[in-house]
C-alpha cells in the first residue's frame, strides 16, 4: 500500500499578512518642541538689549517669542517625560535653563544688579594683593566665593565681568544637576529626579543666581545634603560633605545654619551617620562666626525673634508706593511660592496619613523642604529672609512634588499606565500647570529687569571715581542704581569712611519715603552740613536710579526731577558730567576743602 501525503493548498479566504505601520519615535515631538524653543529664543534675543522700558520687565518688553520659547521648552520637557524619552527630557531641561537665564548674559551690556559690583572689588583686591583685609568689610571676612573667582581669573585668564555675565547660566545648570543627584541619593527613579530638577529650577524666581557668595553656597549646600543622605551607606560621603561645608562656612553667613538645622533633624530621623556629625558642623559654623563676631555686630543684633518683622520684605519695611508693574510681578512671585509651599505641604500631610509605614521617609523630605522656615524665627536678613527661605526650600519641595507630577505626566496609577480619557485629562492639566508655573516664575524673575539694568557708562564713571578721586570723597546716590566698590581701590575709601557710598537718605538724617523735594530745605541743610565738615562730595543720578524709583516707588512721582532742579539752582553744586545716562554733581571744591 502506498500512502500518498498531500499538503493542503492555502485557502484563498485566508487573510493577507498585516503590514506593520511604523510609528515615529517617541522623542520626535518633544525634540521638535525643544528645537522650536531654541529658534524662538534666538530670534527674541536680538530684541533684548534695545527693548523699550516696560514696568512689567523684559518678558513684555522683548519679542513675544521670548515668552513663547519658555512655554515651548516647558511643553517639550513635559511631553518628553510623558512619552519617557529620556534624552529629549534632558535636552528640554537644559533648554529651559538656557532660555530662562541666558538673557542675563547676552541681553545686557554689563552684568545686571548694581550690588553685584560690590563683589568685583573684593575679587580685584585678592588678585592684586593675594590676601584680604578683614578690617574693610564683611566680604573680606567671608572671602570664599571671591577667592574662587580670583583663582579662576588667574588660572584661565578671564576677567570678573565675563565670569559675572555667564554666572547665572552656569550656576543654574549646576543647581539643576545637584538637585537631580539629591533625588538619586534617596533612590528616586530617574524620571522623578528629572522632574524634581526641573521644578527646582523653573519655580526659582528669587534671582539669587547672579555672581554672589550665596549662589555658590546654595549650590554647594544641595551637594552637602545629597552626600549627607548617602552617609548611611558610605561614611566617606559624610566626611566629603564636611569638607564642602567648611568651604560654605567661609563663603556665606546664612547658608551653614540652614544646613545645620536640616542636618540636626535628619540625624534625629536616623538618616545621617555618624550621629555626631551635626556637632562637627556646629563647631565649624559657630566657631568661624565667633571669630568674626565683631564684624557681624556692626549690622545689628545677630538674632531677632520678631517673626512678623522677619517676614517682611525690604520694600515693605521701607514703604513707598510701588508701580503697578512691581505689584503684578510681586503677585506672580507670591502665586508661585504659595503654590509650591501649599502643594508640598498637602502632599506631606496626605502621605503621612495614608502611608504610615513610610512616615520616616515622609519626614525626611519634609525636613529638607521646610527646615529653612526656622530661619524666620531668629533672623530677618535685612528684609530678604523670606526670599532665602523659599529658595532654600525649593530642592525639598521639588522632591515632594516630583512623584505626583511625574505620575500625572506619565498617566500612571499604582505603577501602571492608565489609558483612559480621564488620564489624558489629568496629563493635560499637569502640562498646563507646569507651563503656567514656569511662565509666572519667569515674569517674577524678569519683572525688575530695567530697575536692575547696569550700563557701561555707569561702570566707567564709577571706576573713574574710585581710581581718580581722593579716598575721602563721598559718592552720594539718590536711589539704588549705581555700580560701586568694583575695583580694589574701594578699600581706601572704606578706610576713610565706611559710609562713603551710601544713599542720600543717610545724609538727610532720616528716612525719606515721603520726600518729594518740592521744598529745598532738607537738601540745603544736607549741603550745609557737608560744607561745614569740609567733606568732599559727589552726587550721582543715573538712568537706572530713575527706573528703580519708577518701578519700586521709593519716592513720589516727580521727586527726582524736583531734586535735580534744586541742585541745578544751587551754585554750591557744580554739574561736572552730563549724559542721557548719568548726571554727576560735585560739591564746590573750595568749600569742600
Amino acid at each position: 500500500m502506498t500512502a500518498i501525503i498531500t499538503r493542503a493548498a492555502p485557502s484563498s479566504a485566508a487573510p493577507a499578512p498585516r503590514r506593520e505601520t511604523r510609528r515615529p519615535p517617541t522623542w520626535t515631538v518633544p525634540a521638535a518642541l525643544v528645537a522650536a524653543a531654541g529658534a524662538a529664543w534666538a530670534v527674541s534675543a536680538t530684541t533684548m538689549r534695545d527693548a523699550p522700558w516696560s514696568m512689567f520687565g523684559l518678558l513684555t518688553a522683548a519679542s513675544p517669542l521670548f515668552a513663547a520659547s519658555i512655554v515651548l521648552a516647558a511643553l517639550g520637557f513635559c511631553l518628553a517625560i510623558a512619552l519617557q524619552a529620556r534624552r529629549s527630557a534632558v535636552a528640554a531641561l537644559v533648554m529651559t535653563v538656557v532660555v530662562m537665564r541666558l538673557p542675563m548674559t547676552v541681553g545686557v551690556a554689563e552684568p545686571s544688579y548694581s550690588w553685584t559690583y560690590k563683589h568685583f572689588g573684593v575679587v580685584d583686591y585678592i588678585q592684586r594683593y593675594g590676601a584680604v583685609d578683614q578690617t574693610i568689610d564683611i566680604y573680606h571676612n567671608w572671602p570664599g566665593a571671591f577667592a574662587l573667582v580670583a583663582w579662576l581669573n588667574d588660572v584661565t585668564g578671564t576677567d570678573t565681568t565675563s565670569v559675572a555675565l555667564w554666572f547665572p547660566v552656569v550656576v543654574q545648570l549646576a543647581i539643576v544637576y545637584a538637585v537631580y543627584h539629591l533625588c538619586r541619593s534617596r533612590d528616586m527613579p530617574v524620571w522623578t529626579s528629572l522632574v524634581a530638577a526641573y521644578l527646582a529650577h523653573a519655580a526659582n524666581w528669587v534671582a539669587q543666581d547672579y555672581m554672589s557668595p550665596q549662589a555658590i553656597a546654595f549650590t554647594l549646600g544641595i551637594v552637602v545634603l545629597a552626600l549627607l543622605l548617602s552617609s548611611t551607606r558610605s561614611r566617606a560621603a559624610a566626611w566629603v560633605a564636611v569638607a564642602i561645608f567648611a568651604g560654605i562656612v567661609v563663603t556665606h553667613q546664612l547658608t551653614p545654619f540652614w544646613l545645620i538645622a536640616a542636618t540636626a533633624a535628619l540625624t534625629i530621623l536616623g538618616r545621617i551617620r555618624p550621629r555626631y556629625l551635626v556637632a562637627v558642623l556646629v563647631a565649624l559654623a559657630v566657631g568661624y562666626m565667633l571669630l568674626h563676631l565683631d564684624v557681624l555686630s556692626r549690622f545689628g543684633s545677630l538674632l531677632n525673634f520678631d517673626l512678623l518683622a522677619n517676614l517682611q520684605t525690604r520694600s515693605q519695611q521701607s514703604g513707598g508706593t510701588p508701580s503697578i508693574g512691581q505689584s503684578v510681578n510681586s503677585l506672580a512671585a507670591r502665586i508661585v511660592s504659595g503654590a509650591v509651599w501649599v502643594s508640598a505641604g498637602a502632599v506631606i500631610v496626605r502621605r503621612f496619613i495614608r502611608h504610615p509605614q513610610q512616615r520616616r521617609e515622609t519626614l525626611t523630605v519634609a525636613t529638607i523642604a521646610f527646615s529653612p522656615l526656622l530661619i524666620l524665627v531668629g533672623q530677618g536678613y535685612g528684609g530678604e529672609a523670606i526670599f532665602r527661605v523659599f529658595m532654600y526650600s525649593l530642592p525639598g519641595c521639588a522632591m515632594i512634588l516630583a512623584p505626583g507630577v511625574t505620575a500625572l505626566l506619565q498617566a500612571r496609577r499604582r505603577g501602571r499606565t492608565v489609558r483612559t480619557s480621564s488620564a489624558w485629562g489629568r496629563r493635560s492639566t499637569a502640562i498646563v500647570g507646569v507651563a503656567a508655573m514656569t511662565l509666572l516664575s519667569a515674569q517674577a524673575y524678569y519683572g525688575g529687569w530695567f530697575a536692575n539694568l547696569v550700563t557701561t557708562e555707569s561702570v566707567d564713571v564709577a571706576t573713574r571715581i574710585l581710581t581718580e578721586e581722593d579716598p575721602s570723597t563721598l559718592t552720594i546716590g539718590v536711589a539704588p542704581g549705581a555700580p560701586g566698590r568694583l575695583v580694589a581701590e574701594y578699600a581706601d575709601f572704606v578706610r576713610s569712611s565706611a559710609v562713603f557710598d551710601t544713599g542720600i537718605d543717610t545724609w538727610l538724617n532720616s528716612w525719606w519715603e515721603d520726600e518729594d523735594f518740592s521744598d529745598p530745605t532738607r537738601m540745603n541743610r544736607m549741603t550745609e552740613t557737608l560744607l561745614a565738615s569740609g567733606q568732599r562730595s559727589i552726587m550721582l543720578i543715573t538712568r537706572q536710579m530713575r527706573y528703580y524709583n519708577d518701578y519700586y516707588g521709593t519716592l513720589p512721582a516727580g521727586s527726582l526731577d524736583n531734586l535735580i532742579a534744586i541742585v541745578d539752582a544751587d551754585p554750591r553744586w557744580m554739574l561736572e558730567y552730563s549724559s542721557d545716562d548719568i548726571l554727576m554733581y560735585r560739591l564746590d571744591d573750595g568749600a569742600g576743602g
